[in-house]
């Protein structure tokens, strides 16, 4: 079973940190498999609302984007995303920004045109295997936001072999309760 720590936590939250909390569960009879991060490492990262998308000038797949990453100025961005749309909350790797992998963004020339950052997919941000175009961010993200708190990427994700004898931890309330009783936290 493969669950967040966050919801985990959000039910039970013993005063320990990660290690300490898988160790617990182990040693309570819940082996835990594993603990990995929610999402690869990546800095510089921001939710942003694109304001208008408009052709490029010298380039058939390429578009022209005005994006609000939350600094008051506009930014403008070449991408080449087919669903880059107006009103559209994607991720922007502004200018300095490190994705997984270590690439670095710096600004770059475009055929002639200025990009202040990347438009990402999921792919390029580890997120998943989906590289067709932006990825898409729930309507109430606030341009500006650093991705991983507005999806809460700084979470550690923990599987557990549960055991046939153990039905009642199939669930995270049932993992809650062993928490709690193995930590004494509420």
């Amino acid at each position: 079973m493969k669950f967040s720590e966050h919801w985990l936590r959000a039910l039970c939250d013993p005063p320990i940190d990660t290690a300490a909390l898988a160790d617990a569960l182990t040693m309570g009879g819940l082996e835990v498999e594993s603990v990995e991060p929610a999402a690869p490492a990546f800095d510089g990262v921001v939710v942003a609302r694109i304001l208008a998308v408009a052709p490029h000038p010298d380039a058939d797949r390429l578009r022209v984007c005005t994006v609000d990453a939350g600094a008051g100025t506009p930014l403008t961005v070449v991408c080449g995303a087919p669903n880059a749309a107006a009103g559209m909350l994607a991720p922007l790797a502004r200018e300095g920004a490190t994705l997984p992998g270590g690439t670095t963004i710096r600004r770059a020339t475009m055929r002639g045109v200025e990009s202040q950052g990347m438009l990402c997919s999921a792919r390029e941000l580890g997120l998943g295997d989906d590289a067709s175009g932006l990825h898409a961010l729930p309507a109430d993200c606030v341009p500006g936001t650093p991705l991983r708190r507005a999806l809460d990427l700084d979470d550690a994700l923990i599987t557990l072999k549960i055991t046939p004898n153990r039905a009642d931890c199939l669930s995270i309330l049932g993992i809650a309760r062993d928490t709690a009783a193995l930590t004494g936290a509420p």
